[in-house]
């Protein structure tokens, strides 16, 4: 909307207004920006879920915003909730576990467990296990430090686990008898469970040793047994993949390499990360066992270190901008190595110049070798069909991490120009070496965290320009989701998203919570009701941060999600956030009614937008008349609960004023989409008969909807209204 268009927010609109304006955003989301295609739409698997969101546009209405804010005071008294243990670690420890001896003895009795294991030795990977086996929704980590005597039930979500990881030994110390107690009384309140994992060496009162407060955690378990396990998981999904994997397993080189480990206390560890190399290269087509056995002798422990300082200097930058943009096409990492080198060398001073290096001294070959990396052909998605293009990936993937950690750390004289080459990278035309170059800031910023906020992500944060706000908010997920500096960057984010803060750090906070929102839902959604109410118009920010968030969530989560958009379309007063300049006075009627009219307001089009955006990446099952549905179909049809959630906001958004042409465009995609899918029509008709069950009136917009479906010489979807049709007489 042009500046010259009229009223600046939500509130100063008419319903007409509005519902033209949900209409012009939907549509130029759909459509994308044209001059700035940052990121791609929303994507789902019925496994996997990507968190890319098209994230370009900061406004669908308003006009030209005056920055009269600045980021001061104090933070908030709330301490950031624990991390959440992501969905892949759960699963791997669901279904590539190995059983240490005497596991079957352990158990979560009195609500608490700590676990005596030395480091290294997979006592996380077992907490994680004991708590899912006494069934609980979820698994988040405390951080080190946490102070103990600080939890109560007040601050637990219901039947969660929580692990506190090679916990400190102040933290043990302060577990009294009498203040264990107290915490197994709250846990229990919650119905929730805490493991701590403890070195033996830390002493622990008797007093909870002859409780069943403790236990010992027994040698780990082999190194072949734990190498198996995870090579059939990491090959389930190809075909003939455990033939392959036994084949893998029973060769001489496999099994000779693994017996090196058999008493190393970290074998365990050895063995899951063998087991990816292999399955790596066994889906990169690129299965040589004496190189990869070579590749991994060079990085071992002991010798990573002595591997990358000995590369040469072309080879080293090749391995720092693989290291930054793993996975991504030959020609693209080779070209930002190349940049690379330009950073990094001074310029000659006139008069001495050296005869300049022959571009054909180093064969591509040769430097994969020394890089310990990998090129395989792919098919790739472009703007004019799928393509072969090269692909190049380390043997291993933790060599990415360790080699930005090395470079940082022990080559101290070269940060400068490092982050001076990230912050060119991350205005890079294509979105994934814009994200990539942003994360390995983030990785640095796991090391320094204030350094790098005060040198790179804040000032992207206060940048006008998209790219680099977005760059801000992707380099945050390191550190937010790092134990030693989660709290630092999610208090620094709390901060910005305050109406106190410039517009431009309102935004970042916006997009960063679509990042790291699922490990404190509760703020993340509070600071998104702020954000859409405010004087700045971020509505399409936040909408894509929590299409971002459905995308990622886990079926708890997104039933969250949704109830808190549900509960916007009721527009209640909500009490503003803490240390906001709105806490400090009393709002009067104006504000609080304008605050709720530009709340439903994006709480139509985060939901639409979702509903049209959020969609299958392969068709939703082996069927052959089976379609790539729309993500929120999907899930309706995988969870009644979400379902119910679903029906609720269709059967609201079908008749609101501001919603209502949105709402039937969106309703018609999804009816195009299953149209040739005989159970998505069923799944779909399903739905729209609960959203109507209720509401004569809405039942009366879907009727209309199902003759226009229907009608004409070339109808739109003329099964799909059969279907629903059916469903709803049958109501």
């Amino acid at each position: 909307m042009s500046e010259e268009a009229g009223a600046t927010s939500a509130e100063a609109q008419s319903d007409q207004q509005l519902a033209d304006a949900l209409v012009r955003g939907l549509r130029a989301e759909a459509h994308g920006d044209g001059g700035q295609p940052y990121d791609e739409p929303g994507t789902m698997t019925s496994g996997t879920r990507i968190s890319e969101v098209n994230a370009d546009r900061d406004a669908i209405i308003g006009d030209k915003i005056s920055n009269t804010y600045f980021l001061s005071g104090t933070s908030r008294e709330r301490e950031p909730a624990p991390l959440m243990v992501s969905r892949q670690t759960l699963e791997e420890v669901r279904y590539a576990f190995v059983e240490p001896k005497g596991f079957d003895h352990l158990s979560v009795k009195q609500h608490l467990l700590i676990l005596r294991v030395p480091g290294g030795r997979g006592g996380g990977t077992v907490a994680i296990r004991l708590l899912l086996n006494d069934g609980v929704v979820g698994v988040k980590e405390l951080a080190p430090d946490v102070a103990l005597r600080r939890i109560s039930a007040d601050k637990l979500e219901p039947r969660t686990g929580y692990l506190l990881r090679n916990a400190a030994r102040t933290a043990v110390e302060e577990l009294t008898e009498f203040e264990v107690a107290r915490l197994c009384e709250e846990l229990a309140t919650r119905e929730c469970r805490l493991v701590l994992t403890v070195d033996p060496a830390v002493r622990i009162p008797a007093g909870l040793l002859e409780r069943e407060y403790s236990a010992i955690l027994a040698d780990a378990p082999g190194a072949l047994d734990v190498l198996a396990v995870h090579l059939r998981h990491r090959l389930r999904h190809q075909e003939n993949g455990r033939r392959r994997a036994d084949e893998i397993l029973a060769h001489e080189a496999v099994i000779s390499l693994v017996a090196e480990w058999a008493d190393r206390d970290d074998r365990a560890s050895r063995a899951a990360v063998f087991a990816r190399v292999l399955a790596d290269a066994e889906r990169a087509g690129d299965f040589d066992l004496e190189r990869i056995r070579d590749r991994l002798s060079r990085v071992a422990d002991t010798s990573f270190e002595v591997w990358f300082d000995d590369l040469d200097y072309g080879s080293r930058c090749f391995a720092i901008s693989l290291a930054t943009l793993p996975g991504y096409s030959y020609e693209i990492v080779s070209d930002a190595a190349a940049d690379l080198e330009r950073t990094l060398t001074p310029p000659v001073p006139d008069g001495q110049q050296m005869p300049r290096p022959d571009p054909f001294r180093t064969l591509r070959s040769k430097r994969l070798d020394a890089v310990l990396a990998r090129v395989s052909s792919q098919p790739i998605p472009t703007l004019y069909g799928v393509t072969p293009m090269e692909i190049v990936a380390f043997i291993d993937q933790s060599l990415s991490r360790r080699i930005l950690n090395r470079v940082w750390t022990e080559y101290p004289q070269t940060r400068e120009a490092l982050l001076q080459w990230l912050r060119v990278l991350a205005r890079h035309p294509v979105g994934v070496v814009r994200r990539g170059a942003a994360s390995a800031v983030g990785v640095f910023a796991v090391q320094a965290f204030d350094y790098v906020r005060r040198y790179v992500i804040q000032p992207w944060a206060l940048s006008a320009n998209t790219a680099d706000r977005q760059a801000a908010a992707i380099a945050l997920m390191a550190p937010a989701c790092d134990t030693t500096v989660s709290s630092a960057a999610r208090r620094m984010v709390y901060d910005w998203h305050l109406d106190k803060s410039k517009t431009s750090m309102r935004n970042t906070a916006a997009r960063a919570y679509g990042y790291i929102g699922l490990a404190d839902l509760e703020e993340a959604l509070d600071a998104f009701a702020h954000l859409v109410a405010g004087p700045d118009d971020l509505v399409q920010v936040v909408a894509n941060s929590i299409t971002s968030l459905i995308v990622e969530a886990d079926d708890r989560s997104a039933v969250t999600i949704l109830r808190q958009l549900r509960y916007w379309m009721t527009s209640p007063v909500l009490d503003p956030p803490e240390g906001s300049d709105l806490s400090r006075r009393d709002s009067t009627p104006q504000e609080r009614t304008a605050e709720q009219r530009s709340r439903l307001f994006a709480a139509y089009f985060a939901f639409l937008d979702i509903a049209i955006s959020v969609r299958m990446v392969k068709p939703v099952d082996d069927r052959p008349d089976a379609t790539a549905w729309h993500g929120l179909l999907w899930l309706a049809d995988q969870n009644a609960q979400i379902a119910e959630v679903i029906g609720d906001l269709w059967a609201t958004a079908l008749v609101h004023p501001i919603s209502h042409a949105a709402a039937v465009g969106v309703l018609q995609a999804w009816a195009e989409t299953v149209e040739p899918d005989g159970r998505g029509r069923q799944a779909f008709a399903c739905l729209l008969a609960s959203a109507t069950r209720d509401s004569a009136r809405v039942r009366g917009v879907v009727h209309q909807q199902v003759r226009e479906w229907r009608a004409g010489h070339d109808p739109i979807a003329p099964k799909t209204a059969e279907a629903v049709l059916a469903a709803l007489s049958a109501r």
